[in-house]
């Protein structure tokens, strides 16, 4: 590592060593299951990293969580956060990054937020409902709450 490298610079760094630690946990697991002979009959897509597929839909119904242990390393490291959302009855696993870079974009106005991407407007919506964000004279803007999603 170079001198210069920021504080930042090395967090992204650990982050991404923790989601390859995951991806490569996931396989093994995977291959586990092929030995015993449990995903013969179902054929599988190519692993997808956990945190690649958040990534990509910035959070996912609890249920849809394939691997367990990916879920929980990826708890532990602070990647990412399962929030109850009573308003759509559900449980949700959300990539802090995904909403850090939502709540970076706050304040914004509602004509704005319906501009946003159909997933990012879907979260917008979900910390609306659960306290992280509020609607304040016609802007969305983030709470104290939302600080969880920084740390």
């Amino acid at each position: 590592m170079h001198e210069h490298m920021t504080c930042d610079e090395a967090k992204r760094i650990l982050e991404r060593l923790d989601e390859i630690e995951i991806l490569l946990n996931t396989i093994l697991e995977e291959v586990r299951e092929l030995k015993r002979g449990g995903g013969i009959a179902e054929q599988r897509h190519a692993p997808r990293s956990f945190i690649e597929l958040l990534r990509e839909r910035k959070f996912i119904p609890l249920g849809e969580v394939k691997s367990r242990q990916a879920l929980r390393q990826a708890l532990e490291r602070g990647l990412v956060v399962v929030l109850r959302d009573e308003g759509a009855n559900r449980e949700v696993v959300v990539l802090k990054e995904a909403a850090r870079e939502l709540l970076n974009k706050l304040p914004i106005s509602v004509k704005d937020a319906e501009k946003l991407g159909e997933r990012d407007y879907e979260l917008l919506q979900i910390l609306n409902r659960l306290g992280y964000v509020l609607l304040k004279g016609g802007q969305y803007i983030k709470t104290e709450l939302a600080e969880e999603f920084y740390i």
